[in-house]
C-alpha cells in the first residue's frame, strides 16, 4: 500500500522530466554561458576524446586551445567494454553538447565517463556519483559482507596497478562466486585513488545493501559487482552497435554547467519503491 501511495510521485517526475526534455532551454539553463572559441574547441575536444580513449586502454585527456577559451576534458570508458562501445559511448550525450554546450559538463553511463570544463580538473575526482542494482537479485546478508569486503579490499590496491583498474572474485560456497571491478582515472595520484572508491562506498552501501549486482558510476572512479562474471569483469564479444539508451536526463546546476545521466529506467523507479 505505501508503495502505490508513492506512485503519483514517481508519475509526477517522469512528466517533469519529460516536459523538462521538450521545454526551451531559459533562466539557468541558456545556452549563452559559453563563448564561440570555447564551444569551438569543446568540439574538437570531444573528437579527440572519442577517437583516443579507446586506443589508450580507455582512457585519454586532453586539452583544446588557449585561455580564456581552452576546454579541457577526460573521457573513462570501462575497461571490458570493446574499443568501439567504448568510442560510442557518448553518441547520445554529444548531440546535447552541439545543441548547448556550457562552461563544464559531465555525462556518466555505465559503460563511461566524461568531463570537460573551462578549467583544468585533471588529478581531482567528484563526488558526485550515481549507484544502481538489480531488484531481482537478493543475497544472503553474510553473502553479501563476503563480497562487500572484497570491494573495500579493491579499494586499496587499484591504485598499485599501472593502468588503474583490478578485478576480484571469492568464493562463497553454495552461493557461487561473486565477482568485482574498481577503476580509477590515470590522472589520480594513488591516494586520491583510494580516497574516491572508498567514498563511493561508504556513501552508497546502505542503497546496494543485500544486492547480487550492483554499481556505482562517477567522475575519477567507478565499482561494479555482480553474482555474474560477464557482468562484472568479463570483456565482451566486439559489438557492431553502441550500447542502448532508454532513457536520459538533464540536471541544471546554475551557471557551472550541467550533468548529462544516462542510465536505467529500473534505478529511478528504484529511489522510489
Amino acid at each position: 500500500m505505501e508503495k502505490l501511495m508513492k506512485l503519483p510521485t514517481v508519475i509526477f517526475m517522469f512528466v517533469f522530466v519529460f516536459v523538462f526534455m521538450l521545454m526551451p532551454r531559459s533562466g539557468h539553463c541558456q545556452c549563452s554561458n559559453a563563448s564561440p572559441g570555447f564551444k569551438t574547441n569543446i568540439r574538437t575536444l570531444l573528437d579527440l576524446l572519442t577517437k583516443n580513449a579507446p586506443l589508450n586502454d580507455g582512457f585519454y585527456e586532453a586539452s583544446v586551445g588557449h585561455a580564456p577559451d581552452q576546454a579541457f576534458g577526460i573521457l573513462h570508458c570501462k575497461y571490458n567494454i570493446s574499443k568501439n562501445d567504448c568510442a560510442n559511448c557518448l553518441r547520445y550525450p554529444i548531440g546535447i553538447f552541439d545543441e548547448c554546450p556550457e562552461n563544464e559538463q559531465e555525462t556518466l553511463t555505465n559503460s563511461c565517463t566524461m568531463k570537460f570544463s573551462y578549467k583544468n580538473f585533471s588529478g581531482s575526482w567528484s563526488n558526485f556519483s550515481i549507484f544502481s542494482f538489480d531488484e531481482n537479485g537478493l543475497d544472503d546478508p553474510l553473502v553479501f559482507s563476503k563480497g562487500f569486503s572484497m570491494m573495500e579490499e579493491l579499494a586499496g590496491s587499484v591504485s598499485d596497478h599501472p593502468l588503474m583498474y583490478q578485478t576480484a572474485e571469492i568464493d562463497v560456497g553454495v552461493s557461487g562466486k561473486r565477482y568485482g571491478l574498481a577503476q580509477c582515472g590515470r590522472d589520480l595520484s594513488k591516494l586520491s585513488c583510494q580516497n574516491c572508491l572508498e567514498e563511493r562506498l561508504d556513501s552508497c552501501r546502505t542503497y546496494v545493501m543485500n544486492r547480487t549486482k550492483w554499481e556505482i558510476v562517477g567522475i575519477g572512479c567507478s565499482m561494479w559487482y555482480s553474482s555474474n562474471i560477464s557482468q562484472a569483469i568479463t570483456p565482451p564479444k566486439f559489438s557492431k552497435h553502441p550500447p542502448n539508451v532508454i532513457s536520459g536526463a538533464q540536471r541544471c546546476h546554475g551557471e557551472n554547467g550541467i550533468i548529462t545521466i544516462i542510465t536505467w529506467l529500473s534505478v529511478l523507479l528504484s529511489c522510489y519503491f
